[in-house]
């Protein structure tokens, strides 16, 4: 056995969706490489520090070789860390490219390598009800877990509405995330293994109320967090990071609530965006700043064939821009940012920052890089959403971003 390989398996197990969050999660730098007997040749993904850099499959490189192997329904494939010689042909990120090309392959774009059967199995593991991908998160650093409690099918372990400082992580099973709207029940997210239960807030807050309803599917298994120790270390956080923690949660709850106020048509994208100018605009991907808002409000906004979605708005305070130590797949590859005329931002050393984050601990930063994927996954439903209800704003000068 190869003494550098550190994963193998069989794609009918683990989806490619799957494997790439896997190694995503845990900062490998290597080369995947996938055989199916129903394919000529191996395929190949390269892989620096979690992120996809560069594919081949066939005569086919690139993002068109990652996105037509999501169509390798069965094989199987291993992981192999070594320097990468491979030339950088993709920066789009993780989630970006998972969602992408579980979207192609759904919409039959992406043809399926493999028995039908296999296929049937891969999109089950892969899919929410909403149609979104599954979040998993990295392998459980167990330091930080302190207990460990079960949940059966449809138990719910959260309320919404309800007060509660705790916060888990999940050992083994999967959660939907749903909240309450006006005309019912909203699914928002499912997430698996290795994703938390409960924000930042939960342990920062007293009396914390929960913003969402989290649901065993099936059998669940979690393991509650060491609260005072998960605080002890923010505590001793810089301010700028606290700030910057800080603002993707409340992002993160943004996009939730946006479910369900497209969900229910209480958004009003013309008149929200009415006399906005462009910041930084979607697919813009060499725009590589980060920002703190100053003054005045700034609105992350994506492009899609139904008009732009508004996913969030940002005050004094919130940052914006590129996140060189997370994917967001917002701002600039995925979303605009628009802004009130009397607007002030700043630039922000992101340096610094990144290397704050270095040090977290491996829970906290596990946390962080959830919560990233969270917004991804989240931000996709939102406009999911709005597309299956078919509501177009009516304004083509906004559509256009004028």
């Amino acid at each position: 056995m190869n003494e550098s390989m550190v994963l193998s398996g069989s794609l009918c197990f683990l989806s490619m969706g799957d494997i790439i969050q896997l190694l995503g999660s845990s900062g490998s730098t290597g080369v995947l490489r996938l055989i199916n007997r129903y394919a000529a040749d191996p395929g190949f993904v390269y892989f620096s520090e979690g992120n996809p850099v560069n594919a081949k499959n066939g005569d086919r490189d690139g993002l068109n070789a990652l996105y037509s192997l999501f169509g390798w329904v069965n094989g199987s494939f291993e992981f192999t860390r070594e320097a990468i010689a491979a030339d950088k042909k993709i920066t789009k990120s993780r989630m970006g490219i998972i969602l992408e090309g579980m979207k192609l392959l759904d919409d039959g774009h992406t043809k399926k390598v493999g028995p039908a059967t296999a296929a049937g199995k891969a999109a089950d593991l892969s899919r929410s009800p909403s149609g979104a991908a599954i979040v998993k998160g990295p392998l459980v650093d167990y330091m930080y877990v302190v207990d460990e409690e079960d949940f059966f099918d449809g138990e719910h372990i959260v309320e919404e509405g309800k007060h509660g400082s705790w916060i888990w992580v999940i050992l083994e099973g999967v959660v939907d995330i749903v909240k309450e709207s006006a005309s019912g029940t909203v699914p928002i997210i499912r997430i698996g293994d290795g994703s938390f239960i409960g924000s930042m807030a939960s342990f920062l807050l007293q009396g914390h109320i929960r913003t969402a309803t989290a649901i065993a599917a099936g059998n669940v298994q979690l393991g509650v967090l060491d609260s005072q120790r998960l605080a002890q270390e923010y505590a001793g956080m810089s301010r700028e990071f606290k700030i910057f923690l800080a603002s993707l949660d409340k992002r993160l709850k943004q996009l939730t609530d946006c479910i369900t106020e497209y969900h229910d048509g209480n958004v009003k994208v013309d008149d929200i965006l009415k006399d906005k100018r462009v910041l930084i605009r979607q697919g813009k991907t060499k725009e590589q700043q980060l920002y703190v808002v100053k003054q005045g409000r700034a609105f992350v906004v994506r492009d899609t064939e139904n008009g732009p979605v508004v996913l969030c708005h940002l005050y004094k305070g919130d940052f914006f821009g590129d996140v060189p130590f997370i994917h967001l797949a917002q701002e600039p590859e995925g979303a605009s940012i628009y802004s009130s005329e009397n607007i002030k931002i700043a630039k922000v050393e992101a340096g610094s920052m990144q290397n704050e984050y270095n040090r977290l601990s491996t829970t906290f930063k596990n946390m962080v890089d959830n919560m990233a994927a969270c917004m991804c996954v989240t931000a996709d439903v939102v406009c999911h959403s709005l597309s299956s209800k078919k509501t177009a704003p009516a304004d083509s000068s906004i559509r256009q971003g004028g």
